[in-house]
């Protein structure tokens, strides 16, 4: 019988303007994020005390955490979906429905969520900014350490009124598809990086991440002797130590007994959970909430509607917001960044000079028109104008550093200034030592810093940084950089570090190819999405459970094997055709048939009870529906 697809994705009408007529919008600030929103007070205060609850939890967890963010976050909490729906990101040209997501940036990263659906969308907000935390303060980890603990933290309980948390709760859909399907070696585990076929397709990625939360879950909370061990291993891979060697240092050579240690750990019926007690409560207001009116509002939600690809929204409602006030300096600078970011650099530089001269206290406009400066450099041909252009940004990103001394991206740029011109190599490395400390998964600031030492002549130093990034660079540009670098070590070493070789050092750091997306715009692509499945509706009668589709038993009629929660569902239909088999996976076509299934599936599966007493050895119910699920879909809780 064919398989009959079903949409993934529920496509809505995108409303473009306004978001909601009778909309009254408050500004709330906690001590690491700014909040807004048009939903209740009460509920923005909620989230803010989950999402500070959270941070604070992962900031424990992480060895050497910094508590200060390398850049802004912004939160906004749309009180309905239909006033989320104008920001919601595009997939060829329809609306993806989401509750929520995280957008990354290098200049500021956005929160936005549904409130009518608060606790679905922080899933995924809690995993993307765990993804956010761990790089901002161990740098590139193994994807297992990556998504092991994003999907371990993801699952937070407050208590008490935010003065506890309990984590560690087992997902049902981990606990059930590790159960029934056959772990990888560790050794395995360890060797898969993002280019892998297991974290990027096919049957296995669900394993993969389950069996992460499963690694993750037992080094934390499974056995106290292994937990100290796990701490040592973070630590090595925040200093630098290459990942193999961190992971032998820590745990020794011998991965089969963590292998049969792990897979016994994942047969047990409970999994232990750790309450968390803080010393005071963890806010989510550190000053009183404000009203905020409709025009900066308007500001954010076109500035974010551009970083997820509905530009032409967003152009349309910031230049609304301008019509009606002129010197609004974010209207403006989010303006000019669309331009920007589509390398329209003419165009973008007399909007957000403009800006700048209106607003010389925000430190996000002056690093803005900074930035769209220093890529001006890259295209101006005559020295005697991109000298010029370079003092421009300088003393632009001076005073951005001057109000924000805690922004990585400020410091970042202004020390690839000082760094560019020469003049004041011991300030290009002040900075870039900040703005490398602040962001530590950048490795283009780790990149430039070491060329500022190298032009000092402080080269071992530089190597120092350079070593970690050639053995293990995130890109093929950061490793050949560093490799370039290291020889210009070697060239100093042996002649000096005489004026011709800093002349000619200056001139190089605007050909490197990874430093280059320091001051070049950055593409803004679609965010991590928590789907929402257009299920079956479940009708009188019906039953419908989640499990494990293993088989489909021909004999007198069709009978379904279903592993549901650790008990073998036998689901019976006189024929195939009288099943509604739906998919709601991009890789799954075709047909299905009799005999076990190559790879069990994850479904929902839908079946009636029968009437009547029921005979030994009858199947346990009529089926009526085998939906199979995408490996990233997370069952509402």
């Amino acid at each position: 019988m064919s398989v009959a697809p079903r949409l993934l994705l529920v496509v809505a009408i995108a409303l473009v303007w306004p978001t909601d007529a009778d909309a009254r919008w408050t500004r709330l600030r906690t001590a690491h994020f700014q909040f807004i929103g048009d939903a209740p007070a009460g509920q923005i205060r909620e989230v803010a005390e989950k999402l500070e609850q959270f941070r604070e939890v992962m900031i424990r967890a992480l060895p050497g955490a910094t508590v200060v963010s390398p850049v802004p976050t912004v939160v906004i909490v749309f009180a309905t979906d239909r006033a989320l729906t104008p920001v919601k990101p595009l997939f060829r040209g329809s609306t993806i429905e989401v509750a929520g997501y995280y957008q990354s940036g290098e200049d500021l990263n956005y929160i936005a969520l549904n409130g009518e659906y608060t606790d679905q969308a922080l899933l995924t907000i809690f995993h993307e900014y765990a993804h956010a935390l761990v790089g901002d303060t161990l740098g590139r980890v193994p994807v297992w350490v990556n998504e092991g603990l994003a999907e371990f933290y993801e699952i937070m309980q407050g208590l008490e009124a935010g003065k506890a948390v309990v984590i560690g709760r087992a997902p049902a859909q981990h606990v059930e598809l590790l159960k029934s399907s056959t772990l990888m070696p560790i050794k395995q585990l360890l060797s898969i990086d993002r280019d892998s076929p297991v974290y990027n397709e096919g049957s296995r990625r669900g394993v993969f991440y389950a069996q992460s939360w499963a690694l993750i879950h037992y080094l934390t909370l499974g056995n106290r002797a292994r937990t100290p061990q796990f701490s040592t291993y973070l630590t090595a891979l925040q200093s630098g130590v290459d990942a193999g060697t961190a992971f032998t240092e820590a745990f020794g050579p011998d991965t089969a007994t963590l292998d049969r240690e792990l897979f016994e750990y994942v047969r047990q019926v409970a999994f232990p959970a750790l309450r968390l007690q803080f010393n005071q409560k963890i806010t989510g207001e550190a000053e009183r909430g404000t009203a905020l009116d409709d025009l900066e509002a308007d500001i954010y939600v076109g500035d974010l509607q551009a970083r997820v690809g509905r530009e032409k929204e967003a152009r349309t409602r910031l230049q609304a917001v301008l019509s009606r006030k002129p010197d609004a300096a974010r209207a403006s600078t989010a303006l000019g960044l669309i331009d920007f970011r589509a390398n329209r650099i003419a165009a973008a530089l007399p909007i957000l000079e403009r800006a700048a001269g209106q607003d010389a206290r925000d430190a996000y406009v002056q690093t803005a028109f900074g930035r769209a400066l220093l890529a001006r450099v890259n295209e101006t041909p005559a020295q005697a104008e991109k000298m010029a252009t370079l003092k421009t940004a300088r003393d632009t990103l001076s005073r951005a550093v001057d109000v924000d001394a805690i922004s990585a991206y400020a410091a970042g740029l202004l020390g690839f200034v000082e760094l560019a011109e020469g003049s004041n190599l011991p300030h290009a490395v002040s900075m870039l030592e900040r703005a490398a400390q602040l962001a530590p998964s950048r490795e283009q600031y780790r990149l430039l810093l070491a060329q500022a030492l190298i032009e000092q002549g402080e080269l071992k130093r530089a190597t120092n940084y350079l070593g970690p990034l050639l053995s293990r660079g995130s890109s093929a540009d950061v490793r050949n950089d560093a490799r370039r670098l290291l020889a210009e070590v070697g060239n100093r070493s042996q002649i000096g570090a005489g004026t011709a070789g800093q002349a000619r050092g200056r001139e190089s750091v605007l050909a490197l190819s990874a430093a280059a997306d320091v001051t070049q715009p950055s593409r803004i692509g679609p965010p991590p999405t928590l789907v929402r499945l257009d299920l079956r509706p479940v009708k009188d009668g019906e039953t419908r459970v989640l499990g494990m589709f293993r088989a489909i038993e021909c004999k007198g009629g069709v009978t379904l094997v279903v592993d549901a929660n650790g008990r073998l569902l036998r689901l019976e239909a006189k024929q195939l055709s009288e099943i509604d088999f739906i998919t709601y996976r991009s890789d799954q076509g075709g047909s299905v048939g009799c005999g076990a299934l190559p790879m069990p599936q994850r479904v929902f599966a839908t079946y009636r009870a029968r009437e009547g007493a029921a005979a030994p050895g009858a199947a346990d119910g009529i089926a009526v529906a085998i939906e199979l699920l995408p490996d990233e879909y997370v069952p509402p809780r």
